[in-house]
């Protein structure tokens, strides 16, 4: 028998047999249409694509479409559904972990963090601040967002902190950095830099003998905005610690500039630069 006609029989097989998956599929989700909009919403391209592709009879095209299309129709309605029940239920979720949700749709604020939420691909992208450094992404689900959010607010958050240790070593931090550019104390070092230096001062001595990536702890640039915005102090010895607030030039490249908050509503802003200046004991 021809090789060619085998081929194409075998395909229409496959087609067949996708179609009735997906069909049985759509069946299942609109059952529970809000909690699984996204996936409607693929198995629907999914049959359009594979009768597209097919050489089934045009008639049971044409039945097959008239089973997606009702469906097709409520989904503009499901997504306005989706919209009002996720807010108020992940405004529940939060307030359970102490959070307070503030702000509209597409960006929703929570602390210190910002859910850029896409009801298209039914995901919400997680960033700390507005939108400065991306933690991640969430299926639409309240339940999934605030657990994934409040493991990262704790490993942000909890970790011990003491104002005169961290002093004492970002103020070693601009010294290297003073060193190694050939500046004076007093200069305006870039922040780059102090988070460099600081990042390697931290490791203990088993990073410091060995250093390979298991023993290396981590400080990224997250952990120092969190920790300028708690320090409370900012002399040291007879140092005193200036943040310098970026200018236009300073805010082209992400590298260049360090959002820092204000408060937990998540104002805050952007610093380029910090210096220790001699002050009078």
């Amino acid at each position: 028998m021809d090789k060619e006609i085998l081929k194409k029989l075998s395909a229409e097989k496959t087609n067949l047999q996708n179609l009735l998956k997906f069909v049985n599929n759509l069946n299942k989700y609109q059952k529970d249409p809000i909690n699984h909009l996204d996936k409607i919403k693929q198995e629907v391209n999914k049959i359009e694509q594979t009768l597209n592709q097919s050489n089934l009879d045009a008639s049971v095209k044409e039945r097959v479409k008239e089973l997606v299309q009702p469906i097709k129709d409520k989904i503009v309605g499901w997504e306005g559904d989706a919209k009002k029940s996720f807010g108020w239920n992940l405004e529940q979720e939060l307030n359970k972990e102490g959070f307070e949700l503030r702000g509209h749709y597409p960006l929703l604020k929570v602390s210190f963090y910002t859910l850029e939420v896409n009801l298209e691909n039914f995901q919400v992208k997680l960033w700390y601040g507005p939108q400065q450094e991306k933690l991640g992404t969430c299926k639409l689900v309240p339940s999934d967002i605030v657990k994934k959010l409040k493991t990262i607010h704790d490993r942000i958050t909890k970790r011990d902190f003491n104002d005169n240790e961290f002093l004492s070593k970002l103020y070693e931090s601009y010294k290297i950095s003073l060193y190694r550019k050939n500046k004076k104390i007093g200069e305006p070092i870039p922040i780059s830099d102090i988070l460099f230096e600081y990042a390697f001062l931290i490791q203990n001595k088993k990073f410091r003998t060995d250093p390979v990536k298991t023993n290396y702890k981590e400080y990224g640039r997250i952990f120092l905005s969190y920790d300028l915005y708690r320090l409370k102090a900012r002399k040291f010895e007879n140092k005193e610690l200036n943040l310098i607030t970026a200018t236009r030039a300073y805010t082209q490249r992400k590298s260049d500039f360090l959002w820092i908050p204000y408060n937990e509503k998540g104002e805050g802003s952007y610093i380029s630069h910090l210096k220790f200046k001699e002050v009078k004991l």
